[in-house]
């Protein structure tokens, strides 16, 4: 009996824990990813306005508690077809097409929050820390913030032109806006 009683006691524990937290799912038409990299000649941005995250999200806390955001390399435009395909190459879309941020380790700092999470890129995963800052919402919250990283440390070789590699930095901004759908 009491061992019945224990089970159900630590059962509705579970779900209450459960109950506190709520995935939150991408608004993909306010939400986008874009990149700026550097030649000598020029510099050039990418835009994508296709990413997919999830999010859980602590209703009773009020705090992240997972944040996944998938993207992929065909999706980022740079208003010039060329050299967008060229990119794909270079980045070897084929075998990896998916650029992947997951994290559940945060620490809030005022109305921003660093994210402790792995970025996986050209089928290399590294740890990646990322400010952001945050606006909370009822049923809205918008994380924006960016990052900068070296495509070498992924293993991705550098396009040159005119005998030139581009510069070994990306700039990642990004404005990821969640939606609650209860």
């Amino acid at each position: 009996m009491f061992k019945a009683l224990n089970i159900s006691i630590l059962f509705l524990i579970c779900s209450a824990i459960n109950a506190q937290e709520k995935q939150w799912i991408l608004n993909s038409d306010k939400s986008q990813i874009s990149y700026t990299a550097k030649h000598l000649l020029h510099a050039w941005e990418g835009v994508n306005k296709k990413p997919k995250a999830i999010a859980k999200i602590n209703t009773l806390k009020n705090n992240l508690v997972e944040i996944a955001v998938l993207t992929y390399v065909r999706d980022f435009d740079s208003k010039n077809s060329g050299r967008d395909a060229h990119a794909l190459e270079v980045l070897e879309a084929l075998s990896y097409p998916e650029v992947r941020f997951y994290a559940n380790q945060f620490e809030p700092i005022q109305d921003s929050l660093r994210l402790e999470g792995t970025l996986m890129f050209h089928g290399v995963s590294k740890p990646l820390s990322v400010n952001a800052h945050i606006v909370k919402g009822k049923s809205r919250w918008v994380l924006s913030g960016g990052f900068t990283l070296q495509p070498t440390d992924f293993e991705i070789e550098l396009p040159s032109f005119m005998m030139v590699k581009m510069e070994d930095t990306l700039r990642f901004e990004y404005n990821l806006t969640f939606d609650n759908h209860e």
